[in-house]
């Protein structure tokens, strides 16, 4: 019977579902790797969360904890951790919400604005060298693959291609 069951496994490793999911999870672990190392080198330190948290408010100034929470797909418990380390560094700021009188509104301050914009360029460079390998024609044959394999997918959270 054990035999069966190793069978059974090692024909899954082999299969196209288990290569595609290891490639996936190294390719996305690689370039997030990549990209915190070129953060760090330039200076950035925020980490992924923290990051991803100001990208929505510079895009989308005004949203309240819970918005921003289900945007980036984390609870509002964690993303108002995140916005109180944001706050205490200068980065994000509260005001009531225009519309909502117990909702805070959230933004981005213009130091946190050069931030994002100095680490997305940091974050681009380290994601197009690791991706040099490819043409500009695969590069795209890559992206068109993954988007029509993920829009079969239950949506798991950040960030949205928009």
């Amino acid at each position: 019977m054990t035999g069966r069951k190793t069978t059974g496994l090692q024909a899954f490793r082999k299969s196209r579902a288990y290569r595609t999911g290891v490639l996936a999870r190294r390719l996305h672990l690689g370039l997030s790797a990549l990209v915190d190392r070129r953060l760090h080198v330039d200076g950035l330190d925020l980490t992924r969360p923290q990051s991803l948290a100001l990208m929505t408010l510079v895009e989308h100034p005004g949203l309240s904890n819970a918005e921003l929470a289900r945007r980036n797909a984390v609870s509002p418990q964690t993303m108002h951790q995140i916005l109180s380390r944001l706050e205490r560094d200068g980065l994000a700021t509260r005001s009531p919400h225009p519309r909502l009188k117990r909702v805070q509104a959230l933004a981005a301050t213009p130091a946190a604005v050069q931030l994002v914009t100095r680490g997305s360029a940091a974050a681009r460079a380290a994601i197009e060298e690791a991706l040099s390998p490819l043409t500009p024609a695969e590069q795209d044959q890559l992206i068109a693959l993954m988007e029509r394999c993920t829009a079969l997918l239950p949506a798991a959270g950040p960030p949205q291609l928009d």
